[in-house]
């Protein structure tokens, strides 16, 4: 995938007040702990999550995308009239019917003229979004576009830390299934992109590639299907964190080597990367399998955890806060979703 009209034109992002930490997890299940013998601090070690921001399990998605949305129109000067499509790109929704796209237009106060929709692909819906919005502005048929991606994880939180206490015969290979559940944090992010003779400022979207291992699909589930209509009534998500990791690296160093040839870069030409966050283990492997420096890296799953797929472009937003930027640097947003899938995109700064 190549774009040659494309600019990435503006972001916004919100996060909760609100904190749990590692620690309080691990008192929450101090008595699995002790039944399973794991040592104190053993979560943090496990996934280098100190922390994640914690919305009350009532903030629906749509509040929050509202106002990421309104950050990122404000921060560029532009009016919610001229957005031709709004794609809502997160797991979280406000319910499965209507397209919380709908509500988040309507907040908005966007025209009618203005499609809507949602999009979901566990973490790596924002890309997905990204992409399709890209292809749109291409092809003539938008103008500028809006991606909106909300994950509020306090419910899954809640439930998995109940499902880990209510079977007092749980094994420790059956509560590594549920732990990496415990990783996720609540996060809320916008963008927006623009053919480059509209936009008012921006950044050229070069283009993006994407590969898949779906033989891996069950390596994270979440189940029942039913608890989306009512997530109290169980809704749980079990994955395979060792496999999920080894294959996801896999195909993240061969999707890697196609994203270059693609786009015409080595990795001495790569000035930036900003990843979809996990936790420290699937950094390191990453790192690796695309034998780059880790300081190109902006991390932020220490301090967020795993925000699903607000992760990715919060990510990116922070670090172009917190780093120095130049323009003409290369950045590379590299996305990844069980399934098992990844996009990996290229911007020109």
């Amino acid at each position: 995938m190549r774009f040659s009209r494309v600019s990435l034109e503006s972001w916004g992002y919100e996060l909760p007040q609100a904190v749990l930490t590692s620690q309080e997890i691990e008192k929450r299940l101090f008595p699995l702990c002790q039944r399973l013998g794991l040592p104190s601090g053993f979560f943090e070690i496990f996934t280098g999550i100190r922390e994640r921001k914690y919305w009350d399990k009532t903030v629906l998605p749509s509040e929050k995308g509202i106002l990421s949305a309104k950050t990122a129109l404000s921060r560029a000067g532009i009016q919610p009239s001229t957005i031709d499509c709004l794609i809502h790109v997160s797991v979280s929704r406000d319910c499965l019917e209507p397209a919380t796209a709908g509500i988040v237009h309507h907040g908005l106060g966007l025209p009618t003229s203005s499609m809507f929709f949602d999009l979901s692909n566990a973490c790596l819906g924002f890309l997905n979004g990204a992409v399709i919005l890209a292809h749109m502005i291409e092809l003539g048929t938008i103008k500028r576009g809006l991606l909106v991606g909300t994950e509020n994880a306090s419910k899954m939180i809640e439930i998995t830390i109940d499902a880990l206490l209510k079977n007092p015969n749980l094994t420790l290979e059956e509560a590594y299934e549920y732990l990496p559940s415990l990783t996720l944090g609540c996060g809320s992010a916008a963008m927006i992109f623009a053919e480059k003779s509209v936009a008012k400022k921006g950044h050229d979207f070069l283009g993006a590639i994407a590969r898949s291992a779906s033989e891996f699909h069950g390596a994270c589930r979440a189940h029942p299907d039913s608890g989306l209509l009512d997530p109290i009534a169980g809704l749980t998500m079990k994955t395979n964190a060792t496999l999920l990791m080894q294959e996801a690296t896999r195909l993240a160093g061969k999707t890697w080597e196609d994203f270059k040839s693609e786009i015409g870069w080595e990795n001495e030409n790569i000035q930036h990367i900003f990843t979809h966050q996990v936790g420290r283990m699937p950094r390191e492997e990453m790192i690796k399998a695309l034998k780059v420096s880790a300081n190109l890296d902006f991390p932020t799953f220490p301090f967020l955890g795993n925000m699903g797929s607000a992760s990715l472009p919060i990510s990116f937003a922070m670090g172009i806060e917190k780093r120095k930027v130049s323009e003409g640097d290369n950045i590379a947003l590299l996305g990844f979703g069980s399934g098992i899938n990844c996009l990996f995109a290229a911007v020109k700064w």
